[in-house]
């Protein structure tokens, strides 16, 4: 069985140069790189000597090299797909030597007395290059395009024409995988009390399935057949060999012999490893155990596997758990230290051996591996490594790569003794150009060697994916014969050093398993199975069992059982050899099903902790902590499920600073976390930072100060409500980041959205409220769907409720403004009148009022009620004021009419009350001392009815005004709300060779209709009507006549209204016979003018009809812009009222001393009643009894008592 520092291995790959393999002697001759064409420089050493035998090193024949590569699944003298790499722990069989001499020809195929060999290879490719290119030359197994890698088969043959074509950068060996297994078994079940929560609570991880990656399983069956194992494994792939799978397999049934088990080798390559990984996903694994550690992935820095494991891991709720590795004592780690003559001092001057030391007996074999913190590919430090003999000082084995700057950091050597004596070796550096590095080194070995421990450096030997902060470390424990517990010699520990693409220090391990127990080994024979391989999976196992208790919690969550709940060991807390501590499966269970804690953060001590992130390090997932008012100088972590939320709820009082301004202030990775109430600032990197994050809230936070505010990035179904995300760089930044809820929040800053993704488009982010909700804004009641606030949306509000008529982005309902202009709790609005003072004019008085509730309304009249409303949003109540009046008067007519009345209605929802209420106030007659004009004996005043000419210009050069679309631009309207009295929409779709009419029901302008023909499809339109208090800001000058009304019409988006769209466009309005009366205005002179290119234009416009009120005309506009009703006064003034005489009698004199003229109103009977206007007992007649009472009214002021009661009561029917 090979050695427990063993990790899995794949050769690392050279991009551009040779790794010697080889002694120095034999490459002397032929090892100048001007020696090697174009196409053997990208070949890697062992091809390089398979190919052309003349790069073989003086100690190792065509031979042996071909053995071991056939050993090691590198080389096929047969059928590739029937092959099966060899992983067992013998030495290589020593093949025997030939007296040929090496070939004599300049390529493999001269050389080579195999024509039909092939060899295993990376091939890595341009990164313009496809590798499909590859399919005339090879057999290519797999293909990574997104890093330009391929692995194939290629025939030895083929190989340096392979290597010439342009699209090739270089071609690697595949090396197979070690595994991280110890040499020499304890009952972890027991150990770890998950056979008491077993029996405790009937826990088996029953619904949770758990994946292995190791070699093999082999000895499946064996293990099946005594009940070790399940008869339901399911094996994906079992190609490599081995039984390290059953035994880890074995592990997990012990401890949750509920889960389902499925297993999948290593495969023979990083990328086969990666679709290992994906393969246990797609079958819904949730727990993924491997003992799987590759050398091609650099040490400095983050590899494709630790990559590919990464998001794997970001992308799923699930937990990755892998061995630490079995490198503990088998590792060195250091800086360049010159020991004068440019070799590396490994005791860095303070040990009398400067390198590293080892025996290797006859057959043994050993591989060392050699990186330094240059970024990967892009080495311009030249390191060599070697291998010497220590009585001779002669070099054994080297590897001289020439770094140039775009070289890996890499050096390696795999050497077997083949000889009869135990060689005294040693492992040495020289550097032989660029800058002192720091330098590691890994030893791998079979037994037959021996390494010495002087200069063993334990520190740091954790590399690639498991060095992951995704990926749960796991080292090795023993038990002694007392029961104590013991790190293993050979356990990798930490902390990860990583240089790229920034320095870090990641702390590792994460938790310690049991190793040394019982497995079912081949042929059913029980054995010990050690080392990281044997401790992983018991955590796995237990993870699962746990997990099946408490489906509900997150991977995140359970991750954090594990570490709260584990046993400490070594140091007191978290340390870098132990981790957490030794899992603990009943202390696990007891942690998820205790009740959630609080814990207090307050920065004068007095609470549980005085900063956040200790809080945090103290707590499982569900607890809370609450934060007191203060300012906090912190970067916190949030990696599991916690609600930490200010004290107060205020941004303003609780301060998160950041003391590191290159990280985030709250870097989030659990799911399920929430963070409100506070104020965060200072950071470059986010001010809140959600890394594949699911599930969590961000409320009523205040982040100003950073680059950007906020970002989620690869994060999912989270909500972010009611935040102030204002005066930073950017605001939020969203990264393959889609299913989030993003609402009612603030952004004020330079680039306030920032929304990308590098993959498929299709899922998207909700912008909006899914239902529309009332609100109450600038007094009106609406209802709306919600969106966010945008400090650059520039976008219109046509009906002023707060709602932008154009989306902004992806948010098709955004804010005009901030959040305090809105209500949506309980409110009332929208009332009519809108002024709380009402005059008592006309027959009818209408009064309304909305509520953002479903409520009650009561209306109560000087405390009579007269109407209720149930469970409405909005109410409305007329008044007769005859009845009104009549009412008060009848009951005591020598009573005066009270000087005011109070209408109160009252809004009931639940417990909660809200008022509003006008003050009703009679309107007296007004006294006027001109007398009427133009009066004839059946006080009728007629005039002629003439048409006007159709487009008469009224400007000052006479030229008619050109066609417009009348559109402002999605709706919007440039005349300042200042100058805007009352505005009307209509809503219509338009289509096309249809008949298009908007009606304006609400009477709010004079405008009652707009309509055309369409020309074109144009969908939903709107048609806005302003009513304007003065002329337009858009126009100069006034049309001809008395103006009765300015107001513009807006048609759809601008250049909609063109005549390419539309055709015979007209406009209807009403004049109120009042006006035409009093201004002595015929309704045949009145026409419609349109301002257009500077002039004033009349348009053809007539008579459509009338009612008592009002008479009606309808208009032909060559387009929609600014416009104005105007009237010609004749020389005679116009009065409309029926059955009206007017009595000019002698003028007596009134109390101010002027005449006064007196206006009879006539009965049926032509008999006349004058009333007393002193007394003021001016009384309605009941139509429906037909006795109208007859009233004598001074004059004028009859008339336009009339006029302004006609005209109160619509503009209160208009309200």
């Amino acid at each position: 069985m090979q050695r427990a520092s063993a990790v899995e291995f794949t050769l690392a790959e050279n991009n551009s140069e040779n790794s010697s393999i080889s002694t120095d002697k034999g490459w002397q001759a032929v090892s100048s790189r001007d020696t090697l064409n174009p196409a053997q420089k990208k070949l890697s050493s062992d091809l390089l000597q398979l190919s052309d035998e003349r790069y073989l090193s003086g100690e190792e024949s065509s031979e042996t090299l071909r053995a071991r590569m056939v050993k090691l699944g590198q080389l096929s003298q047969a059928d590739p797909i029937s092959r099966r790499g060899v992983l067992s722990g013998e030495n290589p069989e020593n093949a025997e030597n030939t007296e040929n001499p090496a070939g004599s020809g300049e390529n493999a195929s001269e050389a080579s007395s195999y024509p039909d060999e092939k060899v295993y290879v990376y091939v890595y490719l341009e990164f313009f290059a496809n590798s499909s290119i590859l399919d005339g030359y090879c057999e290519v197994t797999d293909r990574d395009e997104e890093n330009h890698i391929a692995v194939a088969w290629v025939p030895l043959e083929s190989l340096e024409k392979l290597a010439a074509l342009s699209e090739v950068r270089n071609i690697q060996t595949v090396l197979p995988p070690f595994i991280r297994q110890g040499s020499t078994v304890s009952e972890g079940d027991s150990i770890l009390n998950s056979s008491s929560l077993r029996e405790l609570y009937g826990v088996n991880g029953t619904g949770i399935k758990i994946g292995i990656i190791s070699d093999g399983v082999d000895s499946l069956k064996d293990a099946q057949a005594t009940g070790d194992l399940s008869s339901d494994v399911h094996v994906l792939s079992n190609k490599i060999g081995g039984n390290e799978g059953t035994n880890m397999l074995e592990i997990v049934h012990d401890i949750a012999p509920g889960a389902e088990l499925y297993f999948h080798d290593c495969g023979n390559s990083r990328l086969e490893f990666n679709g290992a990984v994906d393969a246990l996903v797609n079958e819904g694994c949730i727990v993924i155990c491997d003992d799987i550690g590759w050398l091609s992935e650099p040490f400095f820095e983050d590899g494709i596997v630790a990559d590919h494991v990464k998001e794997v891991v970001k992308e799923h709720d699930l937990l990755y758990v892998s061995s630490a590795g079995n490198s503990g004592d088998s590792h060195y780690q250091g800086s360049f230290y010159d020991n004068g003559s440019g070799w590396h001092d490994f005791s860095s001057g303070q040990g009398e051996v400067d390198n590293l030391q080892l025996e290797i007996q006859p057959s043994g074999e050993v591989w060392v591996f050699l990186q330094w913190d240059d970024r990967w590919e892009h080495s311009g430090n030249n390191y060599d490594l070697f291998l010497k003999d220590r009585n001779t000082l002669e070099a054994i084995a080297s590897s001289k790569v020439y770094q140039d700057g775009d070289n890996l950091p890499l050096e390696y050597i795999m050497y077997t003794n083949s000889g009869k004596n135990t060689l005294n070796a040693s492992i040495e550096v020289r550097k032989t150009s660029g800058e002192a590095r720091e330098l590691e080194l890994y030893i791998y070995y079979w037994p037959g060697v021996m390494l010495r421990s002087a200069n063993i450096v334990a520190k740091d030997s954790i590399f690639g994916h498991p060095a992951l902060p995704e990926v749960i470390t796991v080292g090795a424990v023993g038990t002694g014969e007392s029961g104590d517990y013991y790190i293993e010699y050979f356990s990798s520990v930490g902390p990860v050093t990583l240089s790229y693409p920034s320095p870090e220090i990641r702390p590792k391990t994460d938790l310690s398993g049991i190793d040394g127990v019982s497995v079912t080994g081949a042929g059913g024979i029980s054995e010990q199975f050690y080392g990281t391989s044997a401790s992983s999976p018991h955590v796995a196992a237990i993870a699962g069992l746990v997990w099946s208790a408490f489906p509900e919690k997150s991977a995140m969550d359970i991750r954090r059982l594990l570490y709260t709940s584990s046993t400490d060991l070594g140091e007191p807390g978290y340390d870098p050899v132990f981790g957490h501590g030794l899992v603990d499966a009943l202390r696990m269970h007891e942690q998820a099903s205790a009740d959630p804690s609080t814990f207090t953060v307050k920065t004068d001590g007095s609470g549980d902790f005085s900063s956040i992130s200790d809080a945090i390090n103290s707590s499982k997932p569900g607890d809370s902590i609450l934060v007191y008012p203060g300012t906090y100088r912190e970067n916190v972590d949030v990696p599991w499920a916690l609600n930490i939320s200010s004290a107060s709820g205020k941004p303003d009082d609780t301060i998160l600073e950041t003391e590191n301004s290159a990280k985030p202030a709250f870097h989030v990775t659990a799911n399920s976390a929430k963070i409100r109430g506070f104020g965060i600032n200072g950071s470059g990197r986010a001010g809140v930072y959600l890394e594949s994050a699911a599930a969590c809230m961000l409320a009523n936070n205040k982040v100003s100060g950073c680059s950007p505010g906020v970002l989620l990035e690869e994060s999912f179904n989270n909500t972010l409500t009611g935040n102030d995300i204002s005066n930073n760089a950017e605001g939020l930044r969203l990264t393959d980041s889609f299913l989030n809820t993003i609402l009612e929040n603030e952004f004020d800053n330079s680039i306030n959205i920032n929304e990308s993704s590098a993959g498929e488009k299709g899922l998207s982010n909700t912008w909006n409220t899914v239902e529309e909700v009332r609100y109450l804004y600038n007094g009106g009641v609406y209802g709306s769907r919600f969106g966010n606030f945008y400090s650059d949306y520039k976008g219109p509000d046509a009906d002023g409720s707060g709602i932008g008529d154009i989306p902004y982005g992806s948010d098709s309902s955004p804010l005009i403004a901030r959040l305090a202009a809105y209500s949506m709790g309980f409110e009332v609005g929208s009332t009519a009148p809108a002024q709380d003072t009402v005059s008592i004019e006309g027959e009818t008085l209408e009064f309304a009022i909305r509520s953002t509730r479903n409520c009650t309304f009561s209306w109560l009249l000087n405390g009579v009620l007269l109407q209720t409303n149930e469970f409405v949003s909005s109410a409305v109540l007329s008044i007769n004021t005859g009845e009104l009046t009549g009412s008060i008067t009848e009951s005591n007519t020598s009573t005066p009419l009270p000087a005011e009345y109070n209408l109160k209605v009252i809004a009931a929802n639940g417990s909660s009350t809200l008022q509003h209420s006008w003050n009703l106030t009679p309107s007296p007659a007004e006294e006027e001392t001109d007398t009427p004009e133009n009066t004839n004996e059946d006080n009728v005043t007629r005039g002629s009815i003439s048409g006007g000419e159709n487009e008469k210009s009224a400007g000052d050069d006479g030229s008619g005004g050109s066609g417009g679309s009348g559109g402002s631009g999605a709706g919007g309207s440039p005349e300042p709300s200042s100058n805007v009295e009352s505005k009307e929409l209509a809503q219509n779709f338009v289509a096309s060779g249809s008949h298009i009419r908007f009606g304006f029901s609400r009477n709010a302008t004079p405008v009652t209709a707009v309509e055309f023909d369409a020309r074109k499809n144009a969908g939903k339109v709107t048609v806005t009507v302003e009513m304007l208090k003065n002329r337009s800001v858009l126009v100069s000058g006034l049309p001809e006549g008395e103006v009765y009304r300015h107001f513009n019409i807006w048609a759809g988006n601008s250049g909609f209204a063109s005549p390419e769209n539309i055709e015979n466009p007209t406009v209807s309005f009403r004049v109120e016979k009042d006006w035409l009366s009093e201004n002595g205005i015929v309704p045949a002179s009145v026409s419609l003018y349109r301002y257009s290119a500077t002039n004033w234009t009349e348009l053809s416009s007539g008579v459509t009809g009338e009612d008592e009120s009002f008479f009606y005309f309808e208009s032909e506009t060559p387009g929609f812009a600014s416009f104005a009703v105007a009237g010609q006064k004749q020389s005679e003034s116009l009065q409309f009222f029926t059955h009206t005489s007017m009595q000019n009698n002698s003028p007596e004199t009134g109390p101010d001393g002027a005449p006064e003229i007196r206006i009879t109103r006539e009965n049926a009977d032509n008999s006349t009643e004058e009333g007393n206007e002193e007394e003021g007992n001016e009384e309605e007649g009941n139509e429906e009894e037909g006795n109208e009472n007859n009233r004598n009214i001074s004059s004028p002021g009859f008339v336009i008592c009339i006029a302004l009661l006609l005209a109160g009561a619509l503009w209160i029917k208009k309200q």
